[in-house]
Parts: structure tokens; C-alpha cells; sequence
């Protein structure tokens, strides 16, 4: 890949994102490795455009977006329960092509968006996991599989284990104890997801003491029940998924008292069905959210933290808007974030509204 530069209104730097002007960026053989202050007379020119770092979707069901807006009137039990649920009838009755080609497409909206990362749980067992085996190979996305099986069979957990990136358990009722024993051997090494606590039934039954004792998670989905004491006793990281909470009514995630714990937090959009690839919206949902926990307060950075430096943490992703990381980033249209007084609330309240490139090969090309 050859070197070139790019000039820049302003620049997000670091994972404290820092808001700096008039910034100057070297990519050399897809790594960032100069940062300068002032225009480069040489560069492409993206006055009118600010440089931030790709976000990460880190939970999300992308095979949901083939059939939307599905099951409105259901329970969340009725409308995405493995293996009963209205979801597994249009499993059934939706040609695999048709699946694949809306996963292809809930990734392309996802870049339009920023989205560089997606992290999926991707039902159907072996067969859903080799429908989309090759887009982990693409260079434009990172994409994550965390397979599952709708039922349990050693030979196929085995062989499971070989073509994703993790496991994506669907509740602490989907196994027995020895099952998630299992699970936990096959994926010892990976990523050992699961929901948690995502209704307070769950949440009473003590999902996630259950859990610990057999699969042994190292991420954590929802908990949207979880207190303070609960997040204090974490060492995993913990997606938050706020619309995906209020469109089945199940509550809203306890953010400031996770932040407060100095729990990992992350971000996803859930569902592809119900909620639009948009992780913004989560973002803005989500400091919202923050505000009527913590009136007046400015937890901004640290939500943004969850869609960006925690993910790339917890993925081992070398990204970020610093030198020495991979050349991958967003230029966001500055529009009135430019003008903006706070500009970390103004990045997650308007990014989305505004032009994003994230293709660095379209980016080398434009004139």
C-alpha cells in the first residue's frame, strides 16, 4: 500500500480524545505513523471533515435483518427464544441465500455508520456459522462470529469451535451444567459469550453466579439488572444494548453505576430485526440514560470509550486515531460539531447525521 497524507479539519486523538484542529495524518503501509499539527501542503484535503476512530458493534443477531420488524406484538421469549421462537420459523422458511445476503447487507449499513467491527451471534449451528465463514476474511470489516448450537452434540461443538471466533450462548436455561462444561473446554481459548440478566426474572434466578460456575464467560450482554455491587465483583466486560432493552421492555441498564465500577463497557445494537445498524443511536440512547441516572452529569467520553478503546481492548484490535495503529478511522462531516461547545456530546448526538467515509481505498481515490 502506498504512503500518502491527508489533511483534516480536526482529529479525536488518543483514547481520552483529545479534540485537536487543523491536523495533518501520514499512513504508511496502512499504519498511521505520523500525527502533525497544521495543513501538509502535500495532503489530500478534508478541511470540511473530522477524524475519528471506527466504532465497534460488539453484540448483535445479524441474521434478524432478512425478515424486520417481526414478532411486534410477542413476548421477547415468543419472538427470539431458542429454538421455538418466531425467529427460528423464518430460520426455517427463509432460503440461506436470502439469510447471507441480509447479513452482507447489515454489514454495508453498518459501514455507513462508522462501523468497522461487528461482533455476531450467529445462530443456526455449524451450517449458520459456514453460511458466513468467508466474511471473516474480508479486509474492509472485522468480522466476529460467535457460533452456537441449537442442540447440543459434542462432535458439532468440536467442530464448531474450529470455524468461529467464540460461542454465543443464548441464556444460562439453553444447556445442562455438563453441557456448558463442554462448551467452556471447546472454547477454553475464545470468546465465551452469553446474555445475562436481560430480564429480572433472570436476573432473580442468579443467572449469572449460575453461569460462572460452568462456562465461565469473559463477556457479558445486557446485564440490564445488574446493580452496583453486582458490577463491582466483574473482571469481564459488559455490552450494553439500550434500545434493544426498551423495545421489549425488559428496563434500562443500570450505565453510571457500571461506569462507576470500572466495568469494561461496550456497545451493540441487538437485534438487526428490530433495531437499525445505527450505534450511534445506542450511544445517544445510552448517555441519555446517564443523565437521568446522574442529573447534569458528562459521561460522554466514556461512552464513546464503549463503542471504540474498550472494544478494541477486548477484540484485540489495534485501531485508534494514534500513531502506530492500523489506518483505520471515519471522517465525519464537521457541519456543526465544529461550532459545538461540547464536542464529545456533539459527536455522539450528530455524527450519524452526517457524511461519513470509512473506506481508506475510497479515501486515497477521491481528488
Amino acid at each position: 500500500m502506498e504512503n500518502f497524507r491527508i489533511n483534516v479539519g480536526a482529529a479525536f486523538l488518543g483514547s481520552e480524545f483529545d479534540y485537536v484542529e487543523k491536523v495533518n495524518v501520514e499512513i504508511s503501509d496502512g499504519i498511521i505513523s505520523h500525527i502533525g499539527h497544521g495543513y501538509d501542503t502535500n495532503a489530500k484535503d478534508f478541511r470540511n471533515f473530522i477524524l475519528f476512530p471506527p466504532l465497534v458493534n460488539s453484540h448483535t443477531h445479524t441474521a434478524d435483518y432478512s425478515f424486520p420488524e417481526y414478532g411486534i406484538r410477542q413476548s421477547i421469549k415468543e419472538v427470539v427464544g431458542d429454538p421455538l421462537s418466531q425467529k427460528y420459523t423464518y430460520f426455517k422458511s427463509i432460503d440461506p441465500s436470502i439469510i447471507r445476503k441480509g447479513i452482507e447487507n447489515f454489514i454495508i449499513d453498518s459501514q455507513k455508520f462508522g462501523v468497522l467491527a461487528i461482533v455476531d451471534f450467529r445462530e443456526q449451528g455449524i451450517n449458520g456459522a459456514k453460511l458466513v465463514s468467508e466474511l471473516r476474511r474480508r479486509n474492509d470489516i472485522k468480522y466476529i462470529i460467535l457460533g452456537r448450537l441449537d442442540f447440543f452434540d459434542t462432535y458439532e461443538l468440536n467442530e464448531l469451535s474450529k470455524i468461529t471466533d467464540g460461542y454465543g450462548l443464548p441464556s444460562i436455561s439453553s444447556n445442562s451444567k455438563q453441557e456448558l462444561v463442554e462448551i467452556f473446554n471447546a472454547f477454553s481459548t475464545k470468546i465465551r459469550a452469553v446474555h445475562i440478566s436481560e430480564t429480572l426474572k433472570q436476573y432473580l434466578l442468579d443467572d449469572f453466579r449460575y453461569i460462572t460456575e460452568s462456562y465461565k464467560p469473559n463477556l457479558l450482554i445486557h446485564a440490564t439488572h445488574f446493580k452496583y455491587p453486582d458490577f463491582r465483583e466483574l473482571e469481564t466486560s459488559v455490552v450494553f444494548c439500550p434500545r434493544s432493552n426498551m423495545w421489549f421492555g425488559v428496563g434500562v441498564p443500570r450505565i453510571v453505576d457500571a461506569i462507576n465500577a470500572n466495568v469494561n463497557i461496550l456497545f451493540g445494537t441487538d437485534n438487526a430485526g428490530l433495531l437499525s445498524p445505527n450505534l450511534w443511536l445506542d450511544l445517544e440512547l445510552g448517555l441519555l440514560i446517564t443523565r437521568i441516572q446522574e442529573p447534569m452529569s458528562d459521561y460522554s467520553k466514556e461512552i464513546l470509550r464503549g463503542a471504540t478503546y474498550n472494544a478494541y481492548k477486548q477484540f484485540n484490535l489495534n485501531w485508534g486515531i494514534e500513531e502506530g495503529k492500523e489506518a483505520k478511522f471515519v471522517l465525519i462531516s464537521g457541519n456543526t460539531i465544529f461550532n459545538a461547545v461540547n464536542k464529545h456530546i456533539a459527536i455522539i448526538k450528530r455524527a450519524s447525521g452526517n457524511l461519513i467515509y470509512d473506506n481508506l481505498g475510497a479515501i486515497q481515490n477521491i481528488s
